[in-house]
């Protein structure tokens, strides 16, 4: 934070505070002359769950400040008002507000803002989430939607948990723990479902565009990438999801034509060369060593044996 007056100095003192006393240790900075920042607890005597009202910053945890303070909490953080983006694992979500995100406290984290914002932040301990989510690391740093299905149900009991949080004690929230980690964990499946299908959808879309390609025996997948507005890394991660390379998939879609076409009888008077060639193999080598790997036998055999 600009300024070296000792008002400056004490707001920031105090912002730093009640991040450690709240959180765990972080380093803040900014670049608001009029910085503002303040953390309060929804509920009397807890640390479970607090509201941050501030300016522009950018909050980091460290590895540093791991090994001086050492926590294994999962922090969900709703946004309320503004703006603002977790990045953890190597990944980078912005929350708008209705949006919601998570970061662990075991590894550094990087928290930013660009104009003033309202949070909401839940800490739970990770073991609690562990249960409902082996696979939790993969969810930090993402974009959870607190508007719609599962994330409205769990943002809305969140928020009623703030609103009423005067009436409420630490251990009531203790106690509610397991069911509040159960909805962020169904709220947070739904959302990877989804994009599942929709991973889904987009590689039926890729191999749809490929199989009208293939008989091109210089398929270029970068052009098709290009064409399907993704990059190429992309079109590779999709084929993933099937566990095999563009490649792979590719020479298998041809070698099935081949095979079909050799055993229908309408195409006995083709050569096994012209066959080939108009299933996309340009080179004849390749294409008899491929075709035997995968039928355990020759391409001549094969339609011998139909």
């Amino acid at each position: 934070m600009r300024g070296n007056s000792t008002e400056s100095r004490r707001v920031w003192e105090t912002w730093r505070s009640q991040l450690w006393s709240r959180f765990v240790r972080l380093e803040s900075s900014s670049s608001d002359e009029d910085f503002f920042g303040h953390v309060s607890a929804a509920v009397p005597g807890s640390n479970r769950l607090s509201t941050v009202h501030s300016t522009t910053q950018i909050t980091e945890r460290t590895q540093a400040n791991l090994r001086r303070d050492p926590h294994d909490d999962m922090l969900f953080a709703f946004q309320i008002e503004g703006h603002g983006f977790i990045e953890q694992d190597g990944r980078q979500a912005r929350l708008d507000p209705g949006d919601f995100g998570c970061y662990m406290t075991d590894r550094p984290y990087r928290l930013a803002f660009d104009s003033p914002f309202r949070q909401v932040i839940l800490r739970l301990p990770r073991h609690r989430l562990a249960d409902h989510l082996p696979c939790l690391s993969q969810e930090t740093a993402r974009r959870f939607d607190g508007k719609a299905k599962a994330g409205l149900i769990a943002a809305g009991f969140i928020r009623q948990m703030t609103e009423q949080g005067g009436s409420l004690t630490d251990a009531d929230l203790a106690g509610m723990e397991t069911v509040t980690a159960q909805m962020l964990a169904t709220a947070i499946r739904q959302r990877t479902e989804m994009q599942g299908d929709a991973q889904t959808s987009r590689l039926e879309r890729l191999k749809r565009c490929l199989r009208d390609q293939l008989r091109d025996p210089d398929l270029d997948f970068a052009h098709v990438a290009a064409a399907e507005g993704m990059s190429l890394r992309t079109l590779q991660r999709l084929f993933q999801l099937d566990g095999v390379s563009p490649s792979q998939w590719v020479a298998e879609q041809r070698l099935k034509q081949v095979a079909q076409i050799l055993r229908d009888p309408a195409q006995a008077k083709r050569s096994i060369t012209d066959v080939a060639l108009s299933c996309g193999f340009g080179d004849l080598s390749h294409f008899s060593r491929t075709f035997r790997q995968r039928y355990g036998t020759s391409a001549r055999n094969w339609r011998n044996l139909s």
